[in-house]
């Protein structure tokens, strides 16, 4: 467990010291700007997220609070619940007219898995996440841009 621990913290240390990078484009993990843990997963927020939420009149801790208890919850019930998910990159937190999370990928076993629902049938990990957040009632949207997913409360 403790080797576990100190694990995290290497990779997390090598990930807040790397170069800002589209996890899409080059398969790594992006930058992490700062970190919070709901329900045993480290939600791992990007830099853009902050500048993001900035730009939409916040900061991080205003638009993590106003997308909602309910969506911040279900993700984390959905990731902890998968033995393998230890954290979810996010890259945006839109709070204002709709109420979702753009997210990048997942480390699932201290690597980064790139969140791409086309791809995620043939990931173990990720197939079982899509399907925790089915159980969760979590709606997840393919982006234009294909370099993450939206994941937002079902209607």
């Amino acid at each position: 467990m403790h080797h576990r621990i100190i694990a995290i913290a290497l990779l997390t240390g090598s990930l807040l010291a790397s170069h800002t990078l589209s996890a899409a484009d080059s398969g790594q993990a992006p930058a992490i700007a700062f970190s919070s843990k709901f329900r045993n997963v480290d939600y791992l927020f990007t830099e853009h997220a902050e500048r993001a939420a900035m730009d939409d009149g916040a900061n991080y801790e205003i638009a993590i609070r106003e997308v909602g208890w309910d969506l911040i919850s279900a993700v984390g019930r959905a990731c902890s619940s998968i033995h393998n998910i230890e954290g979810i990159f996010i890259d945006r937190i839109y709070f204002k007219e709709r109420h979702a999370l753009v997210v990048l990928g997942v480390l699932a076993d201290l690597e980064f898995l790139p969140f791409n629902t086309e791809e995620a049938i043939a990931t173990p990990a990720l197939q079982a996440l899509l399907d925790a957040f089915t159980r969760e009632h979590i709606t997840i949207t393919q982006l234009a841009d294909a370099k993450g997913v939206e994941l937002s409360m079902s209607k």
